[in-house]
């Protein structure tokens, strides 16, 4: 009988490449589970690194005001989800900084005495997965004794003269940029950073009134600093604030790695309604009209921090826009993502005749004219669709039955955008007149991923 042939081991510069191989986390567990040495490469931060790097991460689910919304099976990452909704559901470990005292409640509201609250603002970077709070706001004016008040008010959890059932404004007569506190945090670490407010004297050079703030992360500055850490943060980042003002447009600022907050006012005058949702595509945000089609989209390249324009009413656009017997949906918004060979992508709503598609059309570098690449039939069995916006290389919408402004069971689905094909993320309550308030939430597990503040 011949002798066994001896096992010969496997260095771990070969293992880290047949790992990095495995594409889905669950099947990382398993092998870091199986043996010892797996574990050790696999826990290596280089390791980590690198997977992150090749590898998006996948989606859990949605987060919005009313808290984290874990994909529910048959969904593939339903199993991860469910392990990990405790913790990015969580953000009790965010001190309160404003008391309910400076807050106003309007006339015939119920205060449900639980004061300010945080509320997620912009998920960037699922690959440590940060967020912003609160919400953008829109200023809202009333009467009282007589005279004109202005305050700013959640756009996400208002509908257009609609009133919620949980409202947090401001109490001030004319509200700046400094009433507003966010915080960048890590939930899977259970980490926050409370960020310094706008100094009042910043926030008051644009001297107008205020009716828009958006808060969102630059997702150009999430480079690992590696084992040299000169900040407070594994990662650095760049807070940059949208003011929407009566005839301008201000950017407030703050990196992290001084910590300071500058302003930049646009040469570019607001000409988007609501600038209070906006996709992001290879380093740049992109706002479309709340309903109905404008002539252009506005842009916002978060390098250079300029604002520019790009033509929306050529080629299939101008067929598209003039579609007998069409319904956009108020505030059903096009999506907007980056294609293949630095294309410009959009996703459109489209309904006719009670049945809702999605059509997909592209703008070439060197072409001016939006050409139409394929029309996407969308589920018939929902009174109602609205988009969700694009991220992560998905486009996302939900479907809800026929009722009145709240429905419990609202269908949330994702569409790869390069294979066109759909899955049921989960079943929420959802509101028609806030189609995007919810944010896709991407995260790699705690094996393969590390505290970012």
């Amino acid at each position: 009988m011949p002798p066994a042939l001896a096992s010969i081991p496997v260095p771990d510069h070969l293992l880290e490449e047949i790992l990095l191989r495995l594409s889905a986390p669950d099947d990382l567990a398993r092998a870091c589970a199986a043996c010892t040495s797996f574990r050790r490469v696999i826990k290596g931060r280089a390791f980590r690194r690198r997977f992150r790097a090749l590898h998006r991460p996948p989606l859990l689910g949605f987060m919005d005001a009313g808290g984290f919304h874990p994909a529910q099976a048959p969904h593939p990452s339903a199993p991860l989800a469910s392990a990990l909704a405790p913790r990015a559901a969580d953000f009790s470990f965010v001190p309160a900084v404003v008391s309910s005292s400076s807050y106003f409640m309007p006339p015939g509201v119920q205060d449900d005495e639980e004061g300010p609250r945080w509320r997620p603002c912009d998920v960037r970077d699922g690959r440590d997965w940060r967020s912003i709070y609160p919400r953008s706001v829109h200023m809202w004016t009333y009467r009282q004794d007589g005279c004109q008040v202005s305050i700013l008010k959640d756009s996400r959890e208002m509908g257009d003269n609609e009133l919620c059932d949980r409202l947090t404004w401001t109490k001030r007569e004319r509200c700046n940029a400094a009433d507003f506190h966010l915080a960048v945090c890590d939930p899977l670490s259970s980490r926050y950073l409370l960020l310094p407010t706008i100094p009042e004297d910043l926030a008051a050079q644009p001297q107008e009134c205020l009716s828009e703030f958006e808060a969102v992360l630059d997702p150009n500055t999430s480079d690992d600093y590696g084992d040299q850490q000169p900040f407070r943060f594994k990662f650095k980042f760049k807070v940059i604030c949208i003011a929407r003002y009566t005839t301008k447009l201000v950017l407030f600022v703050l990196p992290s790695t001084t910590m300071q907050w500058s302003m930049l006012e646009s040469p570019i005058s607001p000409s988007i309604q609501h600038m209070s949702c906006s996709d992001c595509a290879r380093g740049c945000f992109y706002w479309t009209q709340p309903s109905g089609w404008s002539d252009h989209l506005m842009v916002l390249d978060a390098r250079t921090l300029r604002f520019s324009t790009v033509d929306l009413l050529t080629g299939y656009h101008l067929e598209l826009s003039h579609l007998p017997d069409k319904s956009f949906g108020h505030r059903s918004l096009n999506a907007v993502v980056m294609g293949r060979e630095g294309t410009l992508d959009m996703f459109s709503l489209v309904s006719q005749h009670g049945s809702f598609t999605i059509h997909h059309t592209s703008l070439k570098n060197n072409s001016q004219q939006w050409k139409l690449e394929n029309i996407i039939q969308l589920p018939g069995q929902y009174h109602s669709i609205c988009t969700m916006g694009a991220a992560e290389g998905f486009f996302f919408f939900r479907g809800a039955p026929e009722g009145g402004i709240h429905f419990e069971n609202v269908d949330c689905y994702s569409m790869e955008v390069k294979t066109y094909e759909i899955t049921k993320v989960c079943t929420k309550m959802g509101n028609t007149y806030n189609p995007r308030h919810a944010l896709p939430y991407f995260s790699f597990p705690p094996l393969l991923s590390e505290p970012t503040i």
